[in-house]
């Protein structure tokens, strides 16, 4: 279950020494009660007018409704600190309302262009990098859509789906950037040394924040990365 990760997530969190938890919101599953059949029977009736069919199951998704946000405690001389946090839009709002938010964003992959179709479902907060969302790529059928990454101007479809992607959210606390670590990163990103600093950030400090978790993975693709790319 989703929210069995999700409150995994947030208990990690507070009870993490290195990190100073900020904000949550009043509305999240944490801290209140999930929402009551009416209303998820009332959001599953308005997709359906769309021309979206969600399933039961799916409807867990719309518990995690929540603001969370986290700074390193940790100091390190000449190093900027990993900063992080997650914004959860309604699933009904981001499939449902139209964005011009999205309009001259490229597609670094050249599959498509999907700007007109995208509606975010979560985000970075404000004052860490709101650009930085996870995106629907909004189209009729059996709920979830396809995904994408969206940073600012530039966008890539996923290879992997919204359940994924919730999934290594938590499993990676939100940290700023984290997307990066699962897709292709190429030379005609926009701005790929900032791509690339992040990436950088995270792997240094990253064991130090979460000693007790396996982050060979993340150094690996890293270092795979700069190797591609002859930064290395």
């Amino acid at each position: 279950m989703i929210t069995n990760k999700y409150l995994q997530c947030l208990k990690d969190l507070r009870s993490n020494p290195n990190i100073e938890l900020g904000e949550l919101s009043e509305t999240n599953y944490y801290d209140c009660e999930p929402p009551s059949e009416r209303f998820l029977e009332r959001r599953k009736k308005e997709l359906e007018q769309e021309n979206i069919k969600i399933s039961d199951k799916d409807l867990e998704y719309f518990n995690l409704a929540v603001l969370v946000n986290w700074n390193s405690l940790l100091q390190l001389r000449n190093e900027t600190m990993l900063r992080a946090g997650f914004v959860f839009n309604g699933i009904t709002d981001a499939l449902m309302h139209p964005s011009d938010d999205f309009k001259d964003a490229v597609n670094i992959k050249g599959d498509g262009d999907y700007s007109q179709k995208l509606g975010w479902f979560e985000r970075l907060p404000r004052g860490v990098d709101a650009n930085m969302r996870g995106c629907f790529i909004k189209q009729e059928g059996d709920f979830p859509p396809p995904i994408a990454f969206f940073n600012k101007d530039w966008y890539v479809k996923l290879d992997f789906d919204y359940h994924k992607y919730m999934e290594l959210l938590f499993e990676n606390y939100g940290f700023k950037g984290w997307q990066y670590f699962y897709i292709d990163i190429v030379k005609e990103i926009p701005r790929l040394d900032e791509v690339l600093e992040d990436m950088r950030i995270a792997v240094k400090t990253l064991p130090l924040l979460f000693p007790d978790k396996d982050w060979l993975y993340h150094q690996k693709k890293y270092e795979d990365v700069l190797q591609k790319l002859g930064r290395k």
